[in-house]
């Protein structure tokens, strides 16, 4: 399986490896516990976007929905 995130940063994009490495949920967790703070949000952001995308492969979207993604995007 593969996703796409657009408009992120390079070092946006660098957490969405690391994140998408992990194995599990708890080592996902385990990452963004053990970033610097001023990584987390972006981190904890960059997952929802994740699990977002991966939830948008696997169901029909409907308009609030769509709203609700863009608006965690656009933080």
């Amino acid at each position: 399986m593969s996703i796409q995130l657009h408009g992120l940063t390079r070092q946006q994009y660098q957490i969405a490896d690391m994140i998408w490495s992990c194995e599990s949920q708890e080592d996902v967790q385990r990452l963004i516990n053990n970033l610097p703070a001023e990584y987390k949000k972006d981190a904890v952001v960059i997952h929802d976007l994740m699990i977002a995308a991966v939830m948008d492969q696997h169901m029909e979207i409907t308009e609030d929905v769509r709203a609700l993604i863009h608006s965690i995007a656009s933080r």
